[in-house]
């Protein structure tokens, strides 16, 4: 009978949360939820020199804000507690003594110094590094004189020497690896530690993972994890080994050449939902290749018969793109809502209505990538202070063009009398104009002046905006208002 899935992932709170803990996280979740099973988040923080509870805070609050949520975990618990590695140090000792019974694993005496000179002289020697089996040879009664002196030891896993273990991937097939190149693995270190293989291997057993779910970086270890199981006499787990982020260069991801930190991410402004989205087309596709698409949507259409094995970019553009029409799909009102913050860093939003704040968020979203951009972009409806386009020392062709052009346009006479004009008709009207109120004020313009909109609208979007091009005209015109439009006009 199969098991009910249930999968996990276990994070070390060393530093910022990972977009890699995020992106392996996510395939947890997406598999767990299509297939009616478990996701459980374990804490594996045995390297107590590293640990950093603020850092154990931000995963917990990463999975949150990105909606992966877990059913067990540190913070909330769960019947195969605890969850954190630090707190289940009392039992990986009995594990490990168990194998040492059944024949399984051994106790190894060896010194650092004789491991050092073993390394120099398999350098030396050029043949591959790993532990030469000395203590393994050791009788039952030379291991209990040694243990009796208090000599201190570790123990090893006792691989087999000769022959293959099979690593059936679920999304590589088998792998093979020879035995006689895998050596005897520490799993009890001299300080009564585990080992990464032993604690992880024990709590997926004692958690009842069915399916481990990771980065292709652990597949050189898994050997090993397959010769645990099989010591221990317990069902291994299916196997899938995703692959890797990488730089553009194909490198695997780093903070050297990316930001890897989903806090940035999230200090950014983007969106959980673009993030998730990404990271779920760094290894997979929707059917018919639809590049935009929910958590929900994902977990409905999953399948690992879509993964790609190639190394997936973790391109920027491509997540600015991505999180931009998530930005647009949703409902202004709540975009609103979670810009405030980046908002109010910049501006005194108090001075306009929540009307008009949500009418600039709906203007300026077509063409920004993050909150945080949008709220920048936002600044001609906010600083009314601000000097006309002028040429400066460095500009691109392109630039110049256009900043000579809007300059033409002001000190033409057209210009003046655009300006003029507008001024004139913007003093008699109510304070509160309407787009199409404004859109009829910038037509009469052109009417009255027997001019085209270029050379009517430049000269006015300069002297209102300071800029050289954005939104409809009539719309700034309607969200800044009469006075400020004045304002903006005198000052020059």
């Amino acid at each position: 009978m199969d098991r009910k899935v249930k999968v996990r992932i276990a994070p070390s709170p060393t530093g910022d949360p990972h977009v890699g803990t995020a992106y392996i996280g996510l395939f947890n979740y997406a598999f767990a939820k299509h297939n009616g099973g478990k996701f459980i988040l374990r804490i594996e923080d045995t390297d107590r020199t590293r640990y950093s509870e603020t850092s154990e805070q931000q995963i917990f609050d990463a999975m949150k804000w990105l909606g992966l949520n877990y059913e067990e975990g540190p913070d909330v618990g769960g019947p195969c507690g605890p969850y954190r590695q630090s707190e289940r140090m009392g039992m990986y000792a009995k594990y490990a003594e168990q194998l040492v019974e059944k024949g399984e694993a051994y106790y190894c005496f060896c010194t650092q110094e004789r491991l050092k000179a073993l390394r120099e002289r398999q350098e030396a020697m050029h043949q591959a590094p790993g532990y030469d089996g000395h203590c393994r040879k050791l009788t039952k009664e030379e291991v209990e004189d040694l243990k009796k002196k208090n000599t201190p030891y570790t123990i090893r896993l006792k691989m087999p020497y000769d022959g293959q273990t099979i690593v059936k991937d679920k999304l590589r097939g088998d792998i093979a690896f020879d035995n006689s190149g895998i050596d005897d693995q520490v799993l009890l270190k001299s300080d009564g530690f585990p080992t990464y293989h032993l604690a992880n291997i024990v709590d997926d057993h004692l958690m009842g993972i069915t399916d481990v779910i990771r980065a292709e970086e652990w597949i050189a270890s898994t050997p090993k994890h397959v010769q645990l199981y099989k010591a221990f006499g317990w069902q291994e787990p299916n196997w899938y080994h995703m692959p890797l982020l990488r730089n553009a260069d194909k490198t695997k991801i780093s903070k050297r050449k990316n930001p890897v930190s989903l806090n940035y991410y999230r200090q950014e402004g983007y969106l959980k939902e673009g993030m998730l989205n990404f990271l779920a087309l760094m290894g997979w596709s929707m059917e018919g290749e639809k590049e935009i698409f929910t958590l929900d949507e994902m977990v409905k259409e999953f399948t690992f018969d879509r993964i790609s094995l190639g190394g997936p970019v973790f391109d920027l553009v491509k997540l600015a793109w991505v999180n931009n029409q998530h930005m647009r799909l949703k409902p202004v009102k709540e975009l609103a809502e979670l810009a405030r913050p980046f908002y109010e860093e910049l501006y005194d939003l108090s001075t306009i209505s929540n009307e008009k704040y949500e009418r600039i968020v709906e203007i300026i979203r077509e063409g920004s990538h993050t909150l945080k951009e949008l709220a920048q972009n936002s600044d001609i409806y906010f600083e009314d202070k601000y000097t006309l386009p002028e040429i400066k020392e460095g500009m691109n062709k392109k630039e110049r063009k256009s900043v000579t052009r809007i300059l033409d346009a002001l000190n033409s006479e057209v210009g003046k009398k655009a300006i003029e004009l507008f001024k004139q008709k913007l003093e008699k009207h109510d304070e509160e104009i309407s787009e199409e109120e404004a859109k009829n004020i910038l037509q009469e313009l052109q009417d009255e002046l027997n001019e085209g909109p270029s050379a009517v609208l430049m000269p006015l979007r300069a002297v209102l905006t300071g800029k050289s091009r954005g939104a409809d005209l009539y719309t700034v015109i309607a969200v800044i208002g009469k006075k400020r439009c004045l304002d903006r006009i005198n000052q020059f």
